[in-house]
């Protein structure tokens, strides 16, 4: 196997100048440099990044897990990405496909120092088996989840949740569905904490079959059209727990002879760039200062630095699918 000692050998120059090519640290003469690289060339030598990194002891690389490309997914790696080269550092995305094994192969990137530290957007294995890899570098996540080890960047949902129902009925509109994501994810639960607090101080109609939880893994928002559609009583508006299922559920009405918002009125959940073009009233709940923070922390604690994080706060933008209902019509 060839070393940089054989590199030096064939270029003629000491190993150390050779080392200090390959590092980028340190000075080497053109000439010297012209040499080094033909030996290279010559030898088929390909340097050994992972034994450098070992010996720095620091890659300048964060992992990011995804399972796929979610919808709000594009917003926040722009930004994950773009405040760390911003730091000089890179990232690397992994897709897990809610894969375990995929995702424990990426934590043991960070185990074996082949990353500095690791951002997981969802997570599939427990976190009584993610929550050991925090002793190789550090950890942060989308998840609400409360660790002394893992940072999570996330904005308490119950208060923007309460607002899009409280905005609803201020528009006119009384007869609410809700399309929920995973019944055990802690913003599910703050959610419901939301909606639970809306019923007791507005006395607002409810059906049991007004609560959608969204357990399909592809085209949710257009199953959920087709459940709608088959209610017999039909709540007049839905709130979505993000923009990417509402966006969906509004194409596929068009598909049934249906129309947001003259048949159904929509709020979503992200303010993400689908919802901007397609118009969707919706909750903007920081994500991009999620992802800052995230990065952030992440930076901070491998550079024993205090880089202060953004502010959270929510903020409802008024968009087309949910107009002021006219007490008059009862088209819905």
């Amino acid at each position: 196997m060839t070393s940089i000692i054989d590199v030096a050998k064939v270029a003629g120059v000491s190993k150390s100048t050779v080392s200090r090519l390959i590092s980028g640290k340190g000075y080497v003469s053109a000439d010297s440099q012209e040499k080094i690289l033909k030996a290279m060339k010559e030898l088929n030598y390909t340097p050994n990044y992972v034994a450098r990194n070992l010996r720095a002891g620091a890659t300048k690389t964060i992992g990011f897990l995804a399972p796929s490309y979610l919808g709000s997914l594009g917003i926040f790696l722009n930004r994950f990405i773009s405040i760390a080269k911003k730091y000089n550092y890179s990232v690397t995305l992994f897709f897990t496909d809610g894969d375990q094994q995929k995702e424990i192969d990426a934590l043991n990137q960070l185990k074996y120092k082949q990353l500095d530290g690791l951002f997981l957007l969802t997570r599939t294995n427990e976190w009584s088996v993610i929550e050991p890899y925090s002793a190789y570098g550090p950890l942060a996540t989308w998840h609400r989840i409360d660790s002394p080890n893992i940072y999570s960047s996330y904005i308490d949902h119950y208060s923007g949740y309460y607002r899009s129902l409280e905005y609803l009925q201020q528009q006119g509109y009384q007869k609410i569905g809700h399309v929920l994501g995973n019944p055990e994810n802690l913003n599910t639960h703050a959610r419901k904490r939301a909606m639970k607090d809306f019923y007791e101080n507005t006395q607002a109609p409810w059906q049991a079959e007004w609560l959608i939880n969204d357990q399909y893994t592809n085209h949710s928002g257009r199953k959920i059209a087709h459940y709608w559609q088959q209610l017999t009583d039909k709540p007049e508006a839905l709130a979505f727990y993000n923009d990417h299922v509402a966006a969906e559920f509004i194409s596929e009405l068009e598909n049934l002879n249906y129309a947001v918002p003259r048949d159904v009125a929509v709020i979503g959940f992200d303010n993400s760039y689908v919802s901007e073009l397609m118009h969707i009233t919706t909750v903007d709940y920081a994500i991009q200062y999620q992802a800052e923070n995230s990065f952030i922390y992440l930076y901070n604690q491998l550079n024993q630095t205090n880089i202060p994080e953004k502010k959270l706060t929510v903020r409802l933008v008024e968009r087309r699918t949910v107009p002021k209902k006219d007490p008059a019509d009862q088209s819905l």
